[in-house]
């Protein structure tokens, strides 16, 4: 719990796993004082309002015109022209954000689109599971996780620091990147990844009885692949938005990759070794 509010109404467009949980954060720990869910299924506002999640479900138009605080949990694509939707209604001085996985052509456009009418700063909260929808969501989905922020040279000062606020009450260690270089660090570490789970889990799909091979899939395949249960939809934004980071990545995998065949054509298992042995090594740093 915060002293005392940080926003009189906050609004939430999304209101799914990161939506939800960000409204758990606002109501639960006393960041704002009231919350206002705006979302295309109605039985998942429904069920917001059920659980207790937001106090009411409104037109995004109307939601918007008292908030102080707005937050965009829409997919990546989705996210500008939400803005641009809702931009004539939001009052002066508000503070909007998002929690896309993408960000530089985000920041740029919304702060294009807020014209210092109100405010616009990009947020990434890293954390989440493959389960989607307000019945998903959970106050300490956040806890101990990291959310990158990314002002620009254009960013207020005392918004910035709300955001920032904002966050830490919802227990997360925040980081203020450029927003390009985002992208570029999303892109290795998160971005590509996913790709490479989905590439994997076709291609073993594409064996013969490619089904029945799952009966005998252990912690590597269940460990490498578990990502590629993340929503489809989401995912297919999120490799369109970060299409030249993604381009630049893929291309790496493919000659890694293709250095590794080589390798196993030719029986030349030293070579094999050093590749390995270099992934190992570089890979151990993460449990340190």
């Amino acid at each position: 719990m915060i002293e005392k509010p940080l926003f009189k109404t906050a609004v939430i467009i999304g209101v799914g796993l990161i939506g939800g949980s960000i409204a758990r954060v606002l109501k639960n720990r006393g960041v704002a004082k009231r919350v206002i869910g705006v979302g295309r299924s109605e039985a998942n506002l429904k069920a917001a309002l059920d659980l207790g999640i937001i106090d009411a479900a409104l037109p995004a138009a109307e939601a918007v015109k008292e908030a102080d605080f707005i937050v965009l949990c829409v997919p990546v694509l989705s996210i500008i022209p939400t803005l641009e939707a809702i931009a004539p209604h939001i009052k002066n001085g508000a503070l909007v954000s998002d929690g896309g996985s993408t960000k530089k052509e985000i920041v740029e456009r919304g702060e294009k689109i807020a014209d210092g009418r109100f405010v616009f700063i990009g947020s990434h909260p890293v954390a989440g599971t493959e389960k989607s929808g307000a019945a998903s969501s959970f106050e300490t989905l956040f806890d101990n996780h990291l959310c990158i922020i990314t002002p620009t040279p254009n960013t207020p000062a005392e918004p910035l620091e709300k955001l920032t606020a904002f966050w830490h009450a919802a227990g997360m260690k925040t980081v203020r990147m450029d927003p390009s270089r985002h992208d570029t660090v999303m892109g290795a570490v998160s971005h590509l990844p996913h790709l490479v789970a989905f590439a994997l889990t076709n291609t073993v799909s594409q064996f013969d009885e490619g089904e029945n091979l799952l009966g005998f899939a252990a912690g590597g395949f269940r460990d490498t692949t578990r990502i590629a249960s993340s929503p489809p939809d989401m995912w297919a934004d999120i490799a369109l938005a970060n299409r030249a980071e993604m381009m630049k990545m893929s291309a790496t995998m493919r000659k890694n990759l293709a250095a590794i065949e080589s390798a196993i054509q030719s029986g030349d298992r030293e070579a094999l070794m050093r590749m390995f042995k270099q992934a190992n090594e570089f890979r151990e740093k993460l449990k340190k």
